[in-house]
């Protein structure tokens, strides 16, 4: 059986996390990094692990401490522990991933690659996170940093013209064409006047990066 894959929104949403080991750590930052509000279980909590959108509960979980929470992470360490953390979520409805024991939870987190607001997922169903990070490696090769201003471009490009039931097409030819065109290399190449000439090519001779409110980042040094 597959998983069912889905992109949730999270920010301003609270989410639990239950131990403060370096799994633990890992949920709470990766749900800090899309906005979220996070309390934090953990008898041995430590203060530097508490800042801005964090609430630190410093003790062992208890019944009621799932209260109003969307996502709940389960990180003691310990599979028992783990486990009564699950039971209770399930008890109200919260979906539970308990880090250890991924086949008992209601939901697994996949390798993310991130490329500005372009994400790419990449799961084993729970089976192998370590094979799942290497392929998301791999795909860091083929999707270089400039892939994030091509979702910039798509982005204005969208809201630019909107496009009805049978305009999809013609939305997706307008893609292949600038890809096709070395969009990806220009941008790579911080080259502006002729990524100006792709999309007036393309799109129109008022098209171009300025238009579309986009400037290219910076070299790094």
């Amino acid at each position: 059986m597959f998983d069912y894959p889905v992109f949730l929104q999270l920010r301003g949403k609270c989410c639990v996390v239950v131990g403060s080991g370096p799994v633990g750590m890992r949920k709470t930052r990766g749900l800090l990094a899309v906005g979220a509000k996070v309390r934090l279980i953990s008898p041995t909590l430590e203060d530097w692990r508490c800042g801005e959108n964090i609430e630190p509960v410093r003790r062992t979980f208890r019944a009621g401490d799932l209260d109003g929470a969307r996502l709940v992470f389960a990180a003691t360490g310990d599979n028992a522990s783990d486990r009564a953390v699950a039971a209770e979520a399930r008890r109200i409805g919260v979906p539970v991933c308990l880090a250890a024991l991924p086949e008992e939870g209601d939901f697994s987190l996949p390798a993310i690659l991130r490329r500005g607001d372009l994400a790419v997922a990449v799961a084993t169903a729970g089976g192998s996170p370590a094979l799942a990070a290497e392929v998301r490696d791999l795909l860091a090769d083929l999707l270089p940093g400039s892939w994030s201003v091509v979702v910039d471009i798509a982005t204005a490009l969208r809201r630019r013209k909107p496009l009805d039931a049978g305009g999809a097409a013609y939305g997706r030819e307008t893609l292949r064409r600038l890809l096709d065109g070395q969009l990806v290399a220009l941008l790579e190449a911080r080259d502006a006047a002729n990524v100006d000439r792709l999309l007036q090519q393309v799109c129109g001779p008022s098209c171009t990066l300025a238009a579309l409110g986009i400037s290219l980042p910076e070299r790094n040094p």
